[in-house]
């Protein structure tokens, strides 16, 4: 066969039109099948791990190995758990009563591991990745309150760091030094506070709404607007009270989660999300997501509403929305990522718990049919080029 080429591109005076046509003729096939193939592969709805089988997952938190996750879950037959599974195996462990894990507030991973939680005022609690619990219990010399979530600087050890607390009807903040917790913040500014997240040294991101005044934005005073804000968080550590620096108003929907890509802090939102630069510069995405999840290598997802046909992505201050081959069969409710693996839990259209897995690894890879249209394009095509070259060469020997 390979002489029977040869011997065709020999033939200059009467084929050498033929494998030019040919070529165009492939270049345009491959484009074509490599533009059919340009759907996002490596998305599945797969069967949840170990005890999370038959379960709505509330509140997901995964640990830096496949295996590992610390759960709020609930089961008609069981009610609300909390589980956390350390390993491979089907060993789940129960860490809380049935009662207390329907006061648990939140969950939260610290860069060490740890994941904190709280269903008793004036209470942080952790657990570690081998089921060890520590209690927290703050002194209420500085009054009561409820912690609603928590934040720690990167690199450290125990709990040195922000909260975000319920005071009465109100939200606020306090710091927490050598295990005293600080008053709360004099002002949120007429904002509900929502989540928290550390910053850099002494500064702190929180996320919230906030009610116009009445009558402001056009809305009904019986049913005032509720805008979506950041606010900036001073404290720098010790017993004085944290600060609120800033308030950034936005126009609408909810800003809902936090995701680290690189050096970047992304805001999940409904109508916009946001990138927050290390020099505190707010870029503003046109990326609406009903949840926002970083994988190991520092790309942020965009989950979107059930429904969509799209899955965006950012990483290194690019943006790419990628066609989805099917639309987003999950409802989200909480997601985590760990491996090569971005694993979102919620329900289906029928109301059925269901867990949607992204690989991160498949899109563009030789598995995808994309990707190995584009290896085998590259291949023949570079065939076809050397194939050409070389005979021009023989064609110049011979003329010489």
């Amino acid at each position: 066969m390979a002489g029977g080429w040869r011997r065709l591109l020999e033939e200059e005076s009467e084929h050498q039109w033929l494998t030019l046509s040919f070529f165009i003729v492939f270049v345009v096939i491959g484009a074509l099948a490599i533009n059919a193939t340009e759907h996002f592969v490596g998305d599945r709805v797969t069967e949840p791990d170990g005890m999370l089988k038959d379960t709505f997952v509330t509140e997901i938190e995964y640990g830096s190995k496949t295996g590992y996750y610390t759960a709020l879950v609930y089961s008609s037959t069981d009610g609300d758990q909390m589980l956390q599974k350390s390993g491979k195996n089907d060993d789940t462990a129960l860490v809380l009563s049935q009662e207390d894990a329907k006061k648990l507030n939140f969950l939260k991973t610290t860069e060490n591991g740890e994941v904190y939680f709280s269903i008793l005022q004036n209470q942080l609690l952790s657990i570690d990745i081998r089921g060890g619990m520590t209690y927290i219990d703050f002194p209420n010399t500085n009054g009561n309150f409820t912690v609603l979530d928590a934040a720690t600087p990167d690199g450290t050890t125990g709990f040195a760091g922000l909260m975000l607390t319920s005071e009465n009807a109100n939200t606020s903040f306090r710091g927490v030094h050598n295990g005293v917790p600080t008053h709360p913040m004099s002002t949120s500014s007429g904002t509900h506070w929502t989540h928290l997240a550390w910053f850099s040294e002494g500064l702190w991101v929180a996320i919230g709404l906030e009610a116009s005044a009445v009558g402001e934005d056009g809305s009904s005073p019986a049913t005032p607007q509720s805008n979506p804000v950041l606010g900036w968080i001073a404290w720098p550590g010790g017993q004085d009270t944290p600060e609120l620096m800033a308030v950034h108003s936005f126009d609408a929907g909810v800003f809902h989660s936090f995701a680290r890509s690189g050096d970047n802090l992304i805001v999940g939102g409904t109508v916009e999300s946001l990138v927050v630069s290390p020099n505190q510069e707010i870029e503003r995405l046109d990326l609406p997501s009903a949840l926002v999840v970083a994988d190991e290598e520092g790309t942020a997802w965009f989950i979107g509403p059930i429904g969509a046909e799209n899955l965006a992505t950012y990483n290194n201050g690019q943006t790419t929305v990628h066609q989805l081959s099917r639309p987003i069969p999950v409802d989200v409710v909480d997601a985590g990522a760990v491996d090569s693996h971005v694993h979102v839990h919620g329900t289906d259209a029928n109301g059925q718990p269901v867990q949607w897995s992204i690989d991160i690894t498949m899109d563009g890879s030789i598995e995808s049919g994309r990707g190995f249209l584009n290896l085998l394009f590259l291949l023949v095509g570079s065939i076809l080029i050397a194939m050409m070259l070389w005979h021009a060469a023989e064609q110049l020997r011979g003329s010489n």
